[in-house]
């Protein structure tokens, strides 16, 4: 499953930032806003004062840790 804006839950998003160095709370809320409420990209980066290539940096740092999670599922 890849995260795609509007598809992902809450939990989801939370256990996947808790496996990064992501911490600000600006870029969870704008991660947030993308993924779980599924607003664009430009709208959760200028609601929260990022920019969008930040939010795109780290939302490819996010779907590289889903993708090794979803490759170490078959050992358990």
């Amino acid at each position: 499953m890849a995260l795609r804006r509007g598809q992902v839950s809450e939990e989801q998003l939370m256990l996947l930032i808790q496996l990064t160095k992501i911490r600000s709370t600006v870029l969870i809320k704008a991660l947030r806003m993308h993924l779980v409420e599924g607003k664009s990209q430009r709208l959760a980066t200028e609601t929260v004062g990022i920019n969008q290539s930040f939010l795109s940096v780290r939302l490819r740092r996010l779907r590289d840790v889903e993708s090794t999670v979803l490759k170490l599922r078959k050992f358990y």
